[in-house]
Order: structure tokens, then C-alpha cells, then sequence
């Protein structure tokens, strides 16, 4: 039978059940014990848990509802189709992490989970435990967020009766800003891609001249259009609903002939060629490249700095924001102004351009007989224009 308990040093109820494994567990509910509201709720979580433990006696075959079961069919059946593919990928390397964290704490039902394993999975994933690199507060946070759906899944499916992870109240941090690169920067980096794989250095080259993502630099070679000198992203963030087409830099135009000339129209502009791995993968690759380049030795950079490049470029030599806008594909002017790097020497023409009349002639300073006051408002004075009565009741201008 389940029950809840004091804990010392400990302000909330805890709960002890058994699980579907015939495991005893103690969770902390959340709830305090302080409270006469919350430790009726802790009351209603007990009788969930006895719910639970009365379903597993009657049903013993629980072999259906293990993550491991119907998550990887799940993704699978959502999310690998051409429409959605980047997302398939993402939500691969988040089941990657999540399934260890899972094995780590022996969870095997969706049942089992509550919402500390929210907060435990935010330290686990920082620390970096069990074979999984250590991560950044946000990328631990977007993973529990996935379980969080992964949860809703199981309700939806009868695997469990609620999700704890709905809303845990976890905070994203905000992200470091990424810096433009300097024409110095561009210059180191391209010298240094002539050591690193080819497939790297175009695409540099594309994102820099496109401001693109790295994801999207890989073009399929069907859609540059040599003649009419465009470019047309057809999946780029967002989906095929956001496709867009851009005009082509002349720089670009040699690079995008010699591919052509090299491979066929139903191919992409590169073949990503890793280490072997099989967690390898493009920004992977990027990353160690900026990160951890000893010869590059351009450490706070990363490849979205060319993206900002791009735009803060573009808005320093006076490209109109809509226009930039559309060069880029966002879609709101909030989330352009993030990439914006402007600093006050960029502003300093255009404030000299707004133009204001010139004064005549410069103001005289006070002298020190001015009165502090207008004169038909000085201190203890009525103003000139009141009437004022005699002692004898005649009126007085």
C-alpha cells in the first residue's frame, strides 16, 4: 500500500509505493507539509499511487508501456518523413540522452516518473554522468521538455494517469550572445579550412555570403539557379511552409558552376565526411573546430556567428530591415533585432543626420538679478491679470 511520510529536514510530504516491478520507491511529492491544502493533495497523490499498484496486481504484463517499447516506433512513425526530418534527428539525440538517464535511475514505465525527476534530470545532465557529455542548462532543459511530450504520449496511450513534467517550472537561461566576426576572423578561418575536409569550406563560404544556417548550407544543387541567379531553401527552419529564395552573391556564383560541373542536379552541394562516428555530425565537426582549434585559437566564436555576421553587416552598410528580413527568413522583427551587433560609433552619421533648425543666436546665460520666477507668477504674488479688492470694497485693477 502506498503511503506518504515526514523526511527529515525535508518541508515536504514524501511517498512511498510500490512499482509495477514489485519495487518499493520514495519520491518527494512537492507538498508541503505545512500546509493543510497541500498535504490534502498529498493525500489524493497517495490514493493514485495505491490506484496504480492495484492495477499492476491485476495486470502484471507491462511489457507494452516501457519507454523502450513504443518510444523509438513512436519518433519514428511522427517524425521521419522529408517534411520533418531535422526534427527526427533533434528528437533522436534527445532520446539518446534521456533513454541513459532513464537506465541510470532504473525507470522503465512512464508510471514511474514525477516531477523531481525533473530536477534530477537538470543536475544529471549538467554533471555529465553515466557516458553522456556534460550540457548546458537550456540543452538539459529542451530534454526534459521532450520527455515532458514523451509523457503526454504515455497518458494519451493509458501508460499513465497524469504528466508531472507538464510545467516544471525550470527557467531558461539566457543564452550568451554570439558575437559578428571581424574581417580578420573570416580571413584566419578561411586560411585555416584549407586543413580541414572540403566539404567545411563550402559551407563557410554559403553561409557567410547567405547567412544561412549550417544546417541549410548543404543545398540541394536543383534548386541554384544558375541563370536567374537565386537560391531557394526549400526546407529551412520551420518547415517546407517557410520555404523562400534569395538572390545569389556574385561571389558565390563560380562555387555554385563548379559544383554543378562536378555533380549531378539531384545531389547537394556537399557530402559530409566525419570521423567515423556514429554521433558524428556537421555541427559537431563546426564545434570542435572553433572550440577546440589550438591553430585557429578563435575560441568565442561558433558557425552562427556567421549568421550574425551577415545581418549586423547588413544593417551597418544601411539595408533596410524588411529588406534584411527577407534575405534571412524571419519572420519578426523581435527575433532580427537579436542579431543586430550595432555598437554607437555604427549610429553616430545617422544621429548627425537628423536635422533640427539652428538657433539664431546662442541663449545669454542668467544674471544674477534675473527673477527665478515669471513675472506674473512670483512667490507670494497673485498674477497681474487677477482683480483685487479694496479696503473700501472698490474693485482695483
Amino acid at each position: 500500500m502506498a503511503s506518504k511520510y515526514p523526511r527529515a529536514h525535508s518541508p515536504f510530504w514524501w511517498i512511498k509505493y510500490k512499482t509495477p516491478e514489485g519495487d518499493y520507491r520514495c519520491v518527494s511529492s512537492g507538498l508541503r507539509r505545512d500546509n493543510v491544502k497541500e498535504t490534502r493533495s498529498a493525500d489524493k497523490l497517495v490514493d493514485r499511487y495505491e490506484r496504480e499498484e492495484s492495477k499492476s496486481a491485476t495486470n502484471g504484463d507491462r511489457q507494452h508501456s516501457a519507454f523502450v517499447e513504443w518510444v523509438p516506433g513512436f519518433l519514428e512513425s511522427n517524425y521521419n518523413t522529408p517534411e520533418t526530418a531535422k526534427t527526427f534527428e533533434a528528437y533522436g539525440w534527445r532520446w539518446h540522452s534521456v533513454a541513459k538517464f532513464l537506465t541510470a535511475n532504473q525507470i522503465k514505465y512512464p508510471r514511474q516518473i514525477s516531477y523531481d525527476h525533473a530536477w534530477k534530470y537538470l543536475e544529471w545532465r549538467k554533471a555529465g554522468k553515466d557516458g553522456i557529455k556534460a550540457a548546458s542548462h537550456n540543452t538539459a532543459l529542451q530534454e526534459i521538455k521532450f520527455l515532458s511530450m514523451l509523457m503526454t504520449q504515455a497518458v494519451r496511450r493509458g501508460y499513465a494517469e497524469g504528466n508531472p513534467l507538464l510545467h516544471p517550472g525550470i527557467q531558461k537561461h539566457k543564452p550568451a550572445e554570439k558575437p559578428a566576426m571581424t574581417d580578420e576572423e573570416i580571413t584566419k578561418i578561411r586560411a585555416e579550412l584549407a586543413r580541414w575536409p572540403e566539404w567545411m569550406r563550402t559551407s563557410f563560404e554559403i553561409a557567410i555570403y547567405t547567412g544561412c544556417r549550417q544546417g541549410d548550407t548543404n543545398i540541394p544543387l536543383k534548386d541554384v539557379d544558375l541563370e536567374a541567379k537565386t537560391i531557394t531553401l526549400e526546407k529551412p527552419k520551420g518547415g517546407t511552409e517557410r520555404a523562400f529564395t534569395v538572390p545569389m552573391r556574385e561571389e558565390l556564383v563560380p562555387l555554385f558552376t563548379r559544383l554543378k560541373a562536378e555533380r549531378t542536379n539531384d545531389q547537394t552541394a556537399f557530402d559530409f565526411v566525419g570521423t567515423g562516428s556514429k554521433w558524428e555530425k556537421p555541427s559537431k565537426m563546426w564545434w570542435r573546430f572553433f572550440k577546440q582549434n589550438d591553430e585557429l585559437n578563435l575560441p568565442h566564436l561558433t558557425f552562427h556567428c556567421t549568421r550574425v555576421t551577415f545581418v549586423t553587416r547588413g544593417a551597418k552598410q544601411g539595408v533596410p530591415q524588411s529588406k534584411m528580413m527577407k534575405l534571412v527568413n524571419h519572420a519578426s522583427e523581435e527575433i532580427h533585432r537579436v542579431y543586430q551587433r550595432l555598437v554607437v560609433a555604427d549610429v553616430r552619421d545617422e544621429l548627425n543626420a537628423i536635422k533640427f533648425p539652428v538657433a539664431a543666436a546662442p541663449l545669454p546665460p542668467p544674471s544674477d538679478d534675473s527673477p527665478a520666477h515669471p513675472p506674473t507668477e512670483r512667490r507670494g504674488e497673485r498674477k497681474s491679470s487677477q482683480t483685487h479688492h479694496s479696503e473700501d470694497g472698490t474693485k482695483a485693477a
